[in-house]
């Protein structure tokens, strides 16, 4: 019964990655809604059996080498034993049908259940060749996430989005040139700081304060000479 669904969600996991790469083309530009679909669409899937399930997903056909030469960097960067991995060049259906690669596999560890948090970096790193990725991550009931939102740093732009136990990312990779990305799996708290005073907000200050002092020294005068007397 087990492998069973975890047979079935794979299938269906494929068939809804195939379908969402069957729009039309990314446009090259910089900013990070300028594409309507990615080249590469990661999708990971929690909660069938005791692995998670991911496909990787191109926009056109890739040498199943290639593909599993992207896996092998993805899992080495992640530390993830990876298991049933497949690879499948297929029609992507769609109004305008045109043969795309995918590869499948399950592991462990994929979905940070402990923590809340979903590893990003190591498909980053295995998939850096494309500027447009997206990775979508299908949670289990129950997960509590306190992972990375939207980020950017000099290689990349990350933007994300939830919808219930779903989360969204959509990267743009503004700079390949990176060896291994260092991306943060939390969302980063920015210090508090306090608010620059204007020369007007300094000046007042400085007056209220001579008030103070002024009336504290006539205070003292005061209170001496009644003291004299």
């Amino acid at each position: 019964m087990r492998t069973s669904r975890i047979a079935l969600g794979m299938f269906v996991f494929v068939c809804i990655c195939t379908l969402m790469l069957a729009g039309p083309v990314a446009r090259a530009e910089g900013d990070i809604n300028a594409f309507t679909r990615p080249q590469v669409l990661v999708l990971v899937l929690g909660g069938f059996g005791p692995s998670e399930q991911c496909s990787i997903s191109y926009d056109s056909v890739v040498a199943l080498p290639k593909a599993q030469s992207d896996l092998d960097t993805i899992a080495a960067a992640g530390k993830w034993q990876v298991r049933d991995a497949k690879g499948v060049t297929k029609s992507s259906g769609g109004p305008k049908p045109a043969p795309t690669t995918s590869i499948s596999f399950s592991a462990k560890g994929l979905i940070g259940y402990a923590d809340g948090t979903l590893p990003l970096a190591p498909y980053l790193d295995g998939l850096k060749r494309f500027r447009f990725v997206e990775v979508d991550y299908i949670a289990p009931s129950g997960f509590a996430f306190h992972g990375l939102k939207d980020f950017e740093n000099r290689f990349v732009k990350i933007q994300m989005s939830q919808n219930g136990n779903s989360y969204r990312y959509r990267i743009v990779v503004k700079d390949a040139g990176f060896t291994k990305l260092d991306l943060p799996l939390r969302e980063s708290e920015k210090p508090k700081t306090e608010e620059p005073q204007g020369p007007d907000g300094r000046r007042l200050v400085m007056a209220i304060g001579l008030a103070v002092l002024a009336a504290l020294v006539a205070y003292l005068v005061v209170m001496y000479i009644s003291k004299r007397r």
